[in-house]
């Protein structure tokens, strides 16, 4: 079961539940106080495994206070900065912090809704970076694979990817990609379900090379692959990083 509380501005309160309702996840359509609520949530949570309490200064102003002191577990996304008219917000920090609701910042909440989605199956995004860019700030693990052989260096592999078939034989012929992948692999399997009891429903894997370009994708395409067949988890491969908000607005 996800729950999420989203304590916004009255003037973005219409906003976000547009966006809320765009994912798929349930408004809560619920009139009583904080106390009400909470012994109302076991029955809306078996029948909407995916729920969002929207709070702002006029609506429900109390619940995250109540949610709080009953030590109920909710993720929380805080838009613009609420406060007065008897608003009690939570006691917690948020997991997320927006400053308002634009075009970037829409896009964020409903990535971060999509993270918390229940699922019967933890997803792993697989995606690529540069490390002459600089680590991705979105990552959970950061796999290195320049310690490899790179294909760039060979002339008819220069001008393609790791996603080509040669490309891609070429590089799990190494011992060393081989080994990095099945070690992970093992690492990750026995850790599946640690993470779902935490409520991570979806971890990003972030295959670094030099470029971006070869070692790097061979590796995320050939994860991808090997996290599918495992059955315990399934996988997709990112064609670019995940949605970021710059720290002055997270």
């Amino acid at each position: 079961m996800s729950l999420v509380l989203i304590l916004t501005e009255e003037r973005f309160r219409e906003h976000v539940e547009d966006v809320v309702s765009q994912t798929g996840f349930e408004l809560a359509d619920f009139k009583g106080s904080g106390q009400e609520l909470v012994s109302a949530l076991p029955g809306f949570l078996a029948s909407t495994p995916d729920l969002v309490l929207v709070v702002s200064e006029r609506a429900h102003p109390t619940w995250g206070r109540t949610l709080d002191e009953q030590s109920v577990r909710y993720w929380l996304v805080q838009v613009g900065h609420p406060s007065g008219n008897g608003l009690r917000p939570p006691i917690r920090q948020p997991h997320r912090h927006l400053l308002g609701l634009d075009g970037a910042s829409e896009g964020y909440l409903s990535q971060l809704l999509d993270d918390w989605r229940e699922r019967p199956l933890v997803r792993v995004d697989c995606f690529t970076f540069a490390y002459r860019d600089g680590l991705p700030p979105e990552a959970d693990w950061v796999l290195d694979t320049r310690f490899l052989d790179s294909p760039y260096w060979i002339p008819e592999m220069r001008a393609r990817t790791g996603r080509d078939p040669m490309v891609r034989r070429h590089m799990m012929d190494q011992p060393g990609a081989r080994q990095l992948v099945e070690g992970y692999l093992a690492i990750l399997t026995e850790l599946l379900d640690l993470y779902q009891a935490q409520r991570r429903s979806v971890l990003r894997v972030a295959v670094g090379c030099t470029g971006g370009k070869h070692r790097s994708v061979a590796i995320a395409s050939e994860l991808v692959e090997r996290i599918n067949r495992t059955g315990r988890a399934t996988s997709r491969y990112l064609d670019r990083p995940p949605l970021h908000l710059p720290q002055t607005l997270d």
